[in-house]
């Protein structure tokens, strides 16, 4: 019940709820005693690295590698591509909204007299912080977290690897959803929205055992939306953005005060990049994720 003695490793279910707790102490501790800002980003971003690693080594037995960060070309290329998919769709969905009226141009960051002499030092800032959340969440919800409930779901029956795959996929999609219900502005539909982002990040890592694309997508959708075109990221504004833009659109279109991802914009985007990332994967013909150690 605890133990697969065959791999002389504690079962996933154990592991899955040993890390949440950790995880949960590890985010307390360091909002508690690190003030909000980038150098926040860079604590957590280096502590989930430390948690990672440690389960990986003392409770998975298995190698940070493993985790989707084999750090070849092939990951390089995938980053890449993940952050033309991310930004690309985040340029399109500003570039209807504007043409449709339920965004206009303002102004520019950098011409704010309360910025100036501090704006591209808090642009540059906002770009750290930005790549170093869409790498820790990835590396926590999809790397850890993702991986240890298929294999869980993983029995020596199972005739399909997908059947798993798309069960642990939801379940943590979900988890993450949820994770951002607390965020300000906060809607039924931008919960809903997060969640199959949950797909759209967690489809990539299960069918190539790495965490470049979902990396890359959730960085650029991030850093595009919040630092370049100005609309909030999931309830969150940004004041060191390229482009100063207000919303005057219908709020179930647009996504209000929480961004494209409250509104119906944000969900054809995710889609967007859902078909184009599977697209992606039939291309290199990685069609089927890969047996996993079963439990």
């Amino acid at each position: 019940m605890f133990k697969n003695r065959k791999e002389d490793r504690i079962r996933a279910g154990w592991r899955i709820l040993l890390f949440l707790v950790f995880g949960f102490l590890t985010a307390a501790v360091v909002s508690g005693f690190v003030p909000f800002g980038t150098g926040r980003f860079i604590v957590l971003a280096i502590a989930s690295t430390l948690l990672v690693w440690m389960f990986g080594n003392f409770v998975d037995n298995r190698s940070f590698r493993e985790f989707g960060m084999q750090l070849d070309s092939r990951w390089w290329k995938e980053l890449a591509l993940g952050t033309a998919l991310g930004g690309g769709a985040i340029l399109m969905l500003f570039a209807v909204a504007v043409t449709s009226g339920f965004y206009e141009i303002t102004g520019w960051g950098w011409n704010r007299p309360s910025l100036q002499g501090i704006f591209w030092i808090g642009f540059s800032g906002y770009l750290l912080t930005m790549l170093l959340v869409g790498y820790y969440e990835e590396i926590l919800f999809r790397g850890y977290l993702n991986l240890n409930l298929y294999e869980g779901l993983h029995t020596s029956g199972t005739r399909s690897n997908w059947i798993p795959a798309l069960i642990s996929i939801a379940c943590i999609s979900l988890l993450f959803g949820l994770a951002h219900a607390n965020n300000p502005n906060a809607t039924t539909l931008g919960i809903i929205n997060v969640t199959l982002a949950g797909f759209m990040l967690g489809i990539p890592f299960l069918a190539t055992g790495r965490l470049a694309l979902s990396i890359g997508i959730h960085f650029a959708w991030n850093f595009v939306q919040g630092g370049i075109v100005g609309v909030p990221v999931s309830g969150i504004p940004n004041r060191f953005t390229l482009i100063i833009s207000k919303n005057n659109g219908n709020e179930l279109i647009t996504g209000g005060a929480f961004g494209f991802e409250g509104g119906l914009l944000g969900t054809i985007g995710i889609v967007a990049i859902l078909a184009g990332t599977i697209a992606w994967l039939y291309h290199i013909r990685a069609v089927k994720v890969a047996s996993p150690r079963q439990e």
